[in-house]
């Protein structure tokens, strides 16, 4: 039953680190990382 539960949380990880990534090869700054906490803040 907790399967599907690691697997959203893995998921999720996942993705958050590819758009860090995705956002640190476009962006080239290190504002990436308060662009990806303002992200994630505005999905709580």
């Amino acid at each position: 039953m907790r399967m599907p539960l690691y697997f959203g949380l893995a998921t999720g990880a996942t993705v958050l680190v590819a758009l860090a990534i995705g956002l640190w090869f476009y962006s080239g700054e290190r504002v990436y990382a308060d662009r990806l906490i303002s992200m994630i803040a505005n999905c709580f």
